[in-house]
């Protein structure tokens, strides 16, 4: 893609996604203590928007490729998950 050619997202997109899979990169990749290693990833990103709007389109396409890996909608995908949630918390 040469620079004169649109981006798939805004720059200010593609930096909040960047932040968003540092964060969850951080976190799965936590052999000990995952919670202390999402609460360091979370306080070394340095605006906040960022980590919103990254952690929620990361969770997306997320979705977008479990969805498209089971053959099933991102709603079913989303549908299970909190399903999924709810069992295990009421179990």
């Amino acid at each position: 893609m040469s620079s004169g050619e649109p981006s798939w997202v805004s720059s200010a997109q593609f930096r909040s996604i960047q932040a968003g899979l540092r964060i969850v990169a951080a976190w799965a990749d936590a052999d000990h203590e995952p919670e202390s290693a999402l609460d360091g990833a979370l306080r070394r990103e340095s605006d906040p928007a960022d980590v919103v709007v990254g952690l929620a389109t990361v969770s997306r396409l997320l979705a977008i490729e479990l969805a498209t890996a089971t053959g099933a909608t991102e709603g079913a995908v989303l549908d299970r998950l909190g399903a999924l949630v709810d069992r295990m918390q009421h179990s």
